[in-house]
């Protein structure tokens, strides 16, 4: 699995701080419907596509390629 689930503090619906990586690409999601955060890595070449259904987030498409 990419994604890492991240720890969403319920009281003030936020989560603990992410660092900003030098040479890399985060993408971080908030799902406020279902109360849930998760963060995952961007394809180096290629499109991540976040999925949703009714307001929900469903699913993270990884689609990578390479450079010819």
């Amino acid at each position: 699995m990419r994604s890492k689930e991240l720890n969403v503090e319920v009281e003030t619906m936020s989560i603990a701080p992410q660092q900003i990586e030098r040479g890399r690409v985060k993408i971080i999601i908030l799902d406020g419907v279902q109360g849930r955060a998760k963060v995952t890595e961007a394809v180096e070449h290629g499109s991540t596509i976040i999925e949703t259904a009714k307001g929900k987030t469903t699913k993270i498409k990884f689609e990578e390629g390479e450079l010819f």
